[in-house]
């Protein structure tokens, strides 16, 4: 079920993960929680929370239900559930994200799934563009203080 073997991922051309704890395709862990440190691949099904000291990572066959808290995750497979990290949320092309997000960065891919709505923070002052070209300047921000986003207004 976990396996102590190193699997790599790609994360970009230069970079790459390794997940010391792996959830192997073709398990199912029903209400579980998930506490750990250091990587942790999810290549099969997950029904419970996952609060992780770490890198997370969601296979193409990997399927969280639950609520994901870690360092950064990147999201190859589905989540349904809340996401909330300390750094980055990448979702790959053929992951999807059902749930906010909280996070430093979000980068969704073409041909990836997002509902829900995103909250990204940062230690400094941001300048934010809308589809309607207006800028907004919303004051300086902590890093524990989410970054508002106006919401824009439905096309007629």
């Amino acid at each position: 079920m976990f396996s102590d073997k190193k699997k790599s991922r790609p994360i970009s051309n230069d970079t790459e993960i390794k997940a010391s704890t792996i959830l192997a395709e073709g398990v199912t862990v029903k209400d579980g929680n998930l506490y750990g440190s250091g990587g942790i691949n999810i290549s099969g099904v997950f029904f419970g929370d996952i609060d992780v000291e770490g890198v997370l990572i969601i296979s193409d066959s990997g399927n969280v239900k639950g609520d994901i808290k870690a360092d950064d995750a990147f999201v190859y497979g589905a989540v349904e559930g809340n996401v909330s990290v300390k750094g980055q949320v990448h979702i790959y092309a053929e992951g999807r994200i059902m749930g906010d997000v909280f996070a430093a960065s979000l980068r969704v891919d073409d041909g990836a799934a997002f509902r829900g709505h995103c909250s990204t923070f940062a230690s400094q002052t941001v300048n934010l563009l809308n589809v309607t070209g207006t800028i907004f300047k919303p004051q300086a921000v902590s890093e524990d203080e989410p970054v508002a986003v106006p919401q824009s207004r439905s096309a007629p």
